[in-house]
């Protein structure tokens, strides 16, 4: 899939109009038309505003590989799938680690007196849970090893 294709598939699957698109990502309506078209070459300024406008895309985007342990997915694929036998703990707290550090670091959050960032792991990992997400302690994944 090219550039242009992938462009129109984020559109699409966001339910914007190329007009709503175009105001989303600050980029010129007949410009977009022109990318979706094949007509123009995506400028690197364009690639970067859809990347900023669309985070969980960008290394699909980019590379065409998806990462959806962090995040990075793409639009025309659901939801991944949990692991029959659960997620190790470890993994998940990790991914949330690195989105709260890369969330800090780009300015979308900002951290607030008397909120802990545990606090928000906590209720992430109560969130994948109540999802139906299976955390695997430590110990259980070390016998998963053992055994698998």
């Amino acid at each position: 899939m090219d550039l242009s294709e992938k462009i129109k598939l984020i559109r699409l699957s966001s339910g914007l109009s190329q007009s709503k698109l175009s105001k989303e990502v600050g980029i010129p309506l007949n410009t977009i038309g022109n990318y979706e078209n094949g007509l123009r070459k995506v400028s690197a300024e364009y690639l970067l505003k859809l990347c900023d406008s669309f985070p969980q895309y960008a290394l699909w985007l980019t590379t065409n590989t998806v990462a959806p342990e962090v995040g990075q997915i793409s639009p025309d694929e659901e939801m991944p799938q949990l692991m029959s036998n659960g997620v190790p703990e470890k993994l998940l707290d990790d991914a949330f680690d690195k989105t709260i550090e890369t969330s800090v670091a780009l300015g979308w959050l900002t951290p607030k007196d008397g909120i802990e960032f545990s606090m928000l792991a906590d209720l992430h990992r109560h969130n994948f849970v109540e999802a139906g997400g299976v955390l695997l302690s430590p110990d259980s994944t070390q016998e998963q090893s053992k055994t698998g």
